[in-house]
């Protein structure tokens, strides 16, 4: 099915002569994830869905690969809004990370995160913060954070989750200078840039996907 909607959305975008890297820009995310959409490697959800038909200016059900009559791209599509909206899909939740100085790596199964599929995308695991260091994107101490898993970064400034020198882990943003330098950078400014060289030991575990907050007054234990 993602197949037939990439090659949809590939096709809808090149009739309006735009390129992946301006649709991304339209929509907030990178020219690879476009592509990646348009090949069907990435999975879209309904609401990614609108908000490109949107940018398209294409009618959602255009997008379906649900024949050529109306009423069956309809149910096609009221299905598969019930089914992300209602379905859960289970989060593992493989330890903490820390948003303050590296920490040694503690990455087991902690517990199970149940979240609804269209809130998840393709979110692989999620992880439990130690630490302040990120309160500036709104990442705070005790909170979970999802992860997709991948080992590269789409864009500078990304935020990653990494492993330093094969046991401390930690959870900051990716930046690489004009001169090629690279840092990982906290969001609160009371933490100083980590400094990485040719002898650092860096292995990115994932991108940052979203953020679960647990309710005031809640326990944050799982």
């Amino acid at each position: 099915m993602y197949a037939l909607i990439g090659a949809r959305i590939k096709k809808a975008r090149e009739k309006k002569f735009i390129s992946q890297a301006e649709l991304g820009a339209r929509l907030g995310v990178t020219a690879t994830a476009i592509n990646y959409y348009e090949k069907g490697k990435r999975k879209i959800n309904i609401e990614d869905l609108f908000r490109l038909a949107a940018a398209l200016e294409k009618p959602v059900e255009y997008f379906l690969p649900a024949g050529n009559q109306k009423g069956n791209r309809n149910k096609t599509l009221t299905k598969w809004a019930k089914q992300e909206f209602y379905s859960l899909k289970n989060i593992s939740v493989l330890g903490t990370v820390q948003a303050g100085e590296p920490l040694v790596s503690t990455q087991m199964v902690i517990g199970c995160l149940p979240l609804p599929q269209i809130l998840t995308g393709e979110v692989d695991f999620a992880l439990q913060v130690q630490g302040d260091s990120m309160v500036g994107e709104g990442i705070c101490d005790g909170d979970l954070v999802l992860i997709r898993r991948q080992s590269h970064v789409d864009f500078n400034g990304q935020i990653i989750c990494a492993l330093i020198h094969g046991k401390e882990n930690t959870l900051k943003k990716f930046v690489k200078d004009k001169s090629g330098k690279i840092y990982l950078c906290a969001a609160n400014p009371v933490y100083p840039p980590i400094i990485l060289n040719s002898e650092t030991e860096l292995v990115i575990q994932g991108v940052y996907a979203g953020v679960f907050k647990f309710p005031s007054g809640s326990p944050r234990a799982l």
